[in-house]
C-alpha cells in the first residue's frame, strides 16, 4: 500500500516510548508498504535507514515549554475549545502540505501517529481510509493529573485541559475507519464511553535481539527508574517516590542507592536530588542497557499516564525484578508476584522495597518469569502482523 503517516516528529534517536514504538513499527512495516512520513523537523540530523521511507520535514512551530509566549499561550488556550495539546501541534504550514500531498498523490491510507494531529487532516480524513494510532488516553492522563495535582490553580487549568480532552478525543477518534490502541483499559474507553467501534489492541514490545540479560554484576541495595525526564508522568512518579517513599527505604536499609536514568531532567529534580544523598540523577543516556543489568531493582512509581510502559518490558526482557504501582504496569499482561511486584501504597512500596533488596537471590526468579512472559507476548516481530491487519481492515472501508 502507498499509506500517508503524521506524527510531530521523526521518531529517532529511539529514546523515548513513542518514538521506540514508532519507529520499531516503522521499520518493519516498510518492508511491504511506500510510506511517505509527514512531520515537523526535530534537532537530529540523522535518520534512521529505511528504503521505503520518504521523511517530509516542516519547520516547527510549537513552542517549547518555557518563557513567557508559552505562558501567554496557556492562558490563551482558556478561552479555546480545543485542549492545549491540540492547539499546540495545529498549523497552517501542516495542513496545507498534508492537503498538498493528498491532492497529488494516490494514497491507500492515512495514519495518524498521535491524536491531537487529527485537527491537520481533518478534511483529508473524510476522503481517504485512516487509522488513529493512540499511545495514550489523553483525557484519562489529564485526569490523573487533575486528581494528584494540590496547587489550586493548576488543579484548575487541568480540570479544564481534561474536560476539553475527553470531548475532542472522543470526537476525533470517530473520523477514523479504524483505532489501535496499546492495552485493553483504553480500548474499553475508546468503546464504552467514546463510543468507538472500530477498536484493536496493539500492544507495546520490546526488540529481544537488543534488551536480554548482560553478564554484569549487580550492585548491591540498588534501584534505577528509568524514562523520559520531560514527560510529565515520570517527573511525578519521582517527586512522590523521592518524597513520600525513598525517605522509608533509606531508614529501613541505609545503603540504598538509586539512580535516575532519564533524557531532559527539568531543573528542580536537578535541584533536589543533589540535595539527597543515595540518589544519582544521570540526565541523556547513550545506552540504558548497563543501568538495567547492574540495578538490583527496578521501580516504576507512577501515579499519572496512560497506555503501557516499554520501562517495564525492557527490564523484564532483561531478566531484571521490577516493582511498580498498578499505573505504572496498567495495560500490561502481568501478574502480581509471578512476574513482577505491584504495590500502590508508599508504606508497602518501601517495604517490598527493601524485602527485594535484602533478599536478592530469592527473587530472581520474577525476572527470569517476567522474560519468558515478554518474550511470548511482547516482541516488534509478534506485534507487527496485527498493525498489517488493522491496516488493511481500514484501506477495505
Amino acid at each position: 500500500m502507498n499509506v500517508l503517516m503524521i506524527d510531530e516528529e521523526v521518531p529517532f534517536p529511539p529514546n523515548t516510548g513513542k518514538r521506540l514504538r514508532t519507529y520499531n513499527l516503522l521499520k518493519r512495516l516498510e518492508k511491504w508498504h511506500t510510506i511517505t512520513y509527514l512531520c515537523y523537523q526535530n534537532p537530529t540530523t540523522i535518520l534512521p535507514e529505511l528504503k521505503n521511507v520518504s521523511f517530509v520535514q516542516l519547520p516547527s512551530p510549537v513552542l517549547e515549554q518555557k518563557g513567557i509566549v508559552f505562558y501567554l499561550a496557556l492562558l490563551k488556550n482558556i478561552f479555546s475549545p480545543r485542549p492545549y495539546s491540540v492547539d499546540r501541534h495545529t498549523s497552517g504550514i501542516m495542513r496545507a502540505k498534508a492537503a498538498s500531498l493528498i491532492n497529488n498523490n494516490k494514497y491507500d491510507l492515512i495514519h495518524c501517529e498521535w491524536t491531537p494531529y487529527t485537527e491537520n487532516i481533518t478534511e483529508e480524513l473524510a476522503r481517504v481510509p485512516s487509522v488513529l494510532s493512540a499511545h495514550n488516553v489523553e483525557a484519562r492522563i489529564w485526569h490523573r493529573y487533575f486528581k494528584t495535582e494540590r496547587n489550586i490553580g493548576k488543579k484548575v487549568y487541568t480540570f479544564l485541559q481534561w474536560k476539553k480532552m475527553d470531548h475532542y478525543e472522543r470526537r476525533a477518534s470517530k473520523t477514523y475507519s479504524e483505532v489501535m490502541v496499546v492495552s485493553e483499559p483504553d480500548r474499553d474507553i475508546f468503546l464504552n464511553e467514546y463510543g468507538c467501534p472500530n477498536v484493536t489492541v496493539i500492544p507495546n514490545g520490546i526488540d529481544e535481539t537488543y534488551f536480554f540479560p548482560l553478564n554484569h554484576p549487580i550492585k548491591p541495595f540498588s534501584m534505577i527508574f528509568s524514562g523520559s525526564m520531560d514527560w510529565r508522568p515520570n517527573q511525578d512518579g519521582m517527586l512522590f517516590f523521592l518524597k513520600d517513599i525513598f525517605p522509608e527505604i533509606q531508614k529501613r536499609l541505609p545503603e540504598v542507592h538509586l539512580v535516575i536514568v532519564g533524557r531532559n531532567p527539568p531543573p528542580w529534580l536537578e535541584d533536589l536530588t543533589k540535595k539527597l544523598s543515595g540518589v544519582q540523577l544521570t540526565g541523556t543516556v547513550g545506552d540504558i542497557r548497563p543501568y538495567i543489568a547492574q540495578g538490583a531493582l527496578n521501580i516504576v512509581p507512577l501515579r499519572i499516564g496512560g497506555g503501557s510502559r516499554l520501562k517495564i518490558l525492557e527490564a523484564l526482557a532483561m531478566g531484571r525484578i521490577v516493582l511498580s504501582t498498578s499505573i505504572g504496569a496498567e495495560g500490561l499482561n502481568l501478574v502480581d508476584g509471578e512476574h513482577l511486584v505491584i504495590r500502590d501504597d508508599p508504606e508497602a512500596f518501601a517495604c517490598t522495597a527493601v524485602d527485594l533488596l535484602v533478599h536478592l537471590e530469592k527473587n530472581m526468579e520474577l525476572g527470569v518469569r517476567g522474560r519468558e512472559k515478554v518474550l511470548a507476548e511482547y516482541t516488534w516481530d509478534t506485534i507487527v502482523p496485527f498493525v498489517e491487519q488493522v491496516w488493511q481492515k481500514a484501506a477495505r472501508k
